[in-house]
């Protein structure tokens, strides 16, 4: 009995050990570049070809039953697709962990997707338009060298990544995103949490990094957290290979849907121009008021009850986001305009550093040869003679 007991703790040691060592020594290693700000002589404007009457409402993140019921989500996907066509959605995903919902595959409406992660922090990715689930994970608190190395195992050349609820126990932290590479888009909007603090650290540092929200509802049958948040897309055609292309290039809003707000009547983005550093914001709708943010979430200008908001951006601001709050609690976020080069925007991504994985690597080799050495220790006794010992002489 003890023997036993003994052998399983043993085990269970192990495994821990290895988890540790995996995931803190024997991950790659990267060369992070250091945080700077949008610059360059050309402003981008990601609302440049919107056209007001080709606004598609979207959820990309929803969960149902799945794996036998033994992660947390209620209805089948039927259900969560249903419930959303009632709402007037144009575009409705079921995002099961590390499973993808083939309802409607042959549609042109389609997008394959799934939210990636098991780990305790919750350090979620949302992955559209890739057919396969990825399982590559680290389960403990995970450091900024686990986080990219998760997303260089996701990013595809025509998928969509986007960084899930970054406030929900710190899952992505406002460091983390002056660092991290290799995602497009971020769920500034979840009813878990709203991340505009994250936006900004990620935006502050120069990274493109788009709009979101969504309902993350695990429980359309009591209607839980439905349809309370999403996703207004620009897109040329209703398809979903257009909503990718769309995520990619910025042409999203994020909306925090009101209690009071008439879910047909939603203010969209009618036109956002720029000349010069002059940037004019036209709503389909009369705002109650409008506010400009920009480089680590300073205020850049306000706008009270006016359909269209003027405001310019200058060298030093590198980048201002808009958001509008109309009457009932609608909230719109739009995604910021920014300076970049005449060549165009230029990502800078992580860097593998070999040197520095070879180091942790070989620490992690002598943790596990000493573990192993350690267990051969207590285990291995020497057996005596099969017929007894031999005396001497």
């Amino acid at each position: 009995m003890i023997k036993a007991a003994l052998l399983i703790i043993t085990v269970l040691l192990t495994w821990l050990l290895w988890l540790a060592v995996s995931q803190y020594l024997l991950c790659p290693r990267y060369q992070f570049e250091q945080s700077r700000p949008f610059e360059g002589s050309v402003i981008y404007n990601p609302y440049h070809a919107v056209d007001s009457g080709s606004w598609f409402k979207c959820n990309f993140h929803a969960h149902s039953q799945a794996w036998n019921r033994l992660t947390n989500g209620h209805g089948t996907a039927h259900d969560v697709h249903t419930a959303y066509r009632r709402l007037g959605y144009d575009f409705h995903c079921v995002s099961n962990y590390q499973q993808l919902d083939t309802t409607g595959a042959f549609s042109d409406l389609f997008i394959p997707v799934y939210e990636h992660g098991y780990n305790v922090r919750k350090t979620h990715q949302q992955v559209l338009g890739s057919r396969k689930v990825k399982w590559l994970d680290y389960l403990m608190p995970q450091t900024t060298h686990n986080k990219q190395r998760v997303l260089n195992a996701l990013r595809e050349p025509d998928n969509v990544v986007i960084l899930n609820h970054p406030k929900v126990r710190n899952g992505y932290t406002p460091e983390d995103l002056r660092q991290l590479s290799g995602f497009d888009c971020m769920e500034v909007l979840n009813p878990a949490g709203i991340s505009t603090e994250a936006w900004d650290a990620a935006l502050s540092s120069g990274k493109k990094v788009f709009v979101v929200g969504n309902d993350d509802t695990h429980d359309v049958i009591r209607k839980i957290r439905l349809g309370v948040m999403c996703t207004f897309i620009n897109a040329r055609e209703k398809k979903g290979s257009r909503v990718l292309d769309a995520l990619k290039a910025g042409q999203s809003v994020g909306v925090i849907i009101g209690v009071k707000q008439d879910p047909d009547s939603i203010p969209v983005l009618r036109n956002m121009e720029v000349s010069g550093d002059s940037i004019w914001v036209t709503m389909s709708h009369l705002p109650d008021s409008a506010e400009v943010t920009g480089q680590d979430g300073k205020a850049l200008g306000f706008g009270l009850k006016e359909n269209s908001l003027k405001f310019r951006l200058q060298k030093e601001d590198h980048y201002a986001r808009s958001t509008f709050y109309f009457p009932g609690g609608t909230v719109l976020f739009l995604n910021p305009v920014f300076f970049m080069k005449d060549s165009g925007y230029e990502e800078r991504s992580a860097v593998f550093n070999g040197a520095d994985t070879f180091l942790y690597r070989s620490m992690g080799a002598a943790v596990l040869t000493l573990w192993v050495a350690l267990l051969a220790r207590l285990f291995i006794r020497q057996s005596p003679p099969r017929y007894g010992w031999k005396e001497a002489g």
